[in-house]
């Protein structure tokens, strides 16, 4: 019997006549002592979840009310109509506004409040027997000028003049006019564009008489 056993069973011995038990290396354990691996704690909630974009309203496609150009003289007092185009000598062009005192809108062109669109309007400067028309000062305007475009349903779009030329009718007869029309407008640019006689007056034999340039202005805003 080696020492270090002999030297265990003796504190054994007395330590369990004090009525202490020893459990020394040799010693088993009990035969229901269970051994278990606590795992820790995981979170089983589920990831919240990603919210939809909010749809962006669809803009009004209804009539335009009126325009408001302070420094043209452009104001609600000239009502706005839809117009089209027509041919004349085998040639598109815009037809005239219905009288005098009308702002003519071709919606087939452009609404007001669509991103990428163009919306054009035309009026005259002056007409025989009537006088200055809606678009009499249209020059008048300068570059950073507030355009406003009111529709029938009360909505309001605020418009920043970019140019105001004046192009001859003999370039614009020869394609000048569709950079005019059919501008190159990103995702978030929208346009307006205002059209008007300019530049010389030229009669003809037996009365009336044609401009010899038009007025273009544009403006535009951006849309989110």
């Amino acid at each position: 019997m080696s020492r270090s056993f002999l030297t265990s069973a003796i504190i054994a011995i007395v330590l369990a006549a004090n009525g202490i038990t020893l459990v020394t290396a040799e010693t088993a354990p009990p035969a229901d002592l269970k051994y278990r691996v606590v795992a820790p704690g995981i979170s089983r909630a589920e990831p919240a979840p990603t919210p939809s974009p909010t749809p962006k309203p669809v803009p009004y496609a209804g009539p335009v009310a009126w325009l408001y150009l302070a420094s043209a003289g452009v104001s609600a007092q000239w009502p706005v109509e839809s117009r089209d185009t027509t041919f004349v000598s085998g040639r598109e062009t815009f037809q005239d506004p219905s009288s005098p005192e009308r702002i003519a809108w071709y919606t087939r062109f452009g609404q007001p409040g669509y991103p990428a669109n163009n919306s054009i309007f035309a009026a005259h400067i002056n007409y025989v027997g009537f006088g200055a028309g809606p678009f009499a000062n249209l020059a008048e305007a300068v570059p950073g000028d507030a355009l406003y475009v009111s529709m029938v349903n009360g909505d309001n779009y605020t418009y920043t003049v970019i140019s105001v030329d004046t192009v001859p009718l003999a370039a614009l007869e020869n394609g000048a006019m569709d950079a005019y029309v059919f501008p190159a407008l990103g995702p978030h640019d929208e346009q307006v564009t205002l059209i008007s006689c300019g530049g010389d007056f030229v009669e003809r034999p037996g009365g009336g008489g044609d401009y010899t340039s038009r007025i273009i202005l544009v403006a535009r805003r951006y849309v989110d």
